[in-house]
């Protein structure tokens, strides 16, 4: 294939898709019970390690890794029923 050949998508292409996936996903983080929502926060978000996260949460890393795994089954939940 020749440079001439070559297309690249617009700066903006998919730009309103992404705006809304991204709105859809806040909206079912904002949805998560409070401990859910901090640990996706802490160690998704916001990348902490399990102690650093502990720490800042005064959760134990038994706690946060049980509210994450909830808190993601939850997420997966709510954003295919908002596809549906």
């Amino acid at each position: 294939m020749t440079p001439a050949h070559e297309t690249f998508a617009a700066d903006n292409a998919n730009s309103h898709e992404e705006s809304a996936d991204r709105h859809v996903l806040r909206k079912a983080i904002d949805d998560l019970p409070p401990s859910q929502r901090e640990a996706i926060r802490l160690l998704k978000l916001e990348e902490m390690s399990l102690k650093e996260a502990s720490a800042a949460s005064g959760m134990s890393i038994s706690a946060l890794k049980v509210a994450t795994h909830r808190a993601l089954k939850n997420l997966r939940r709510a954003i295919a029923d908002r596809n549906d």
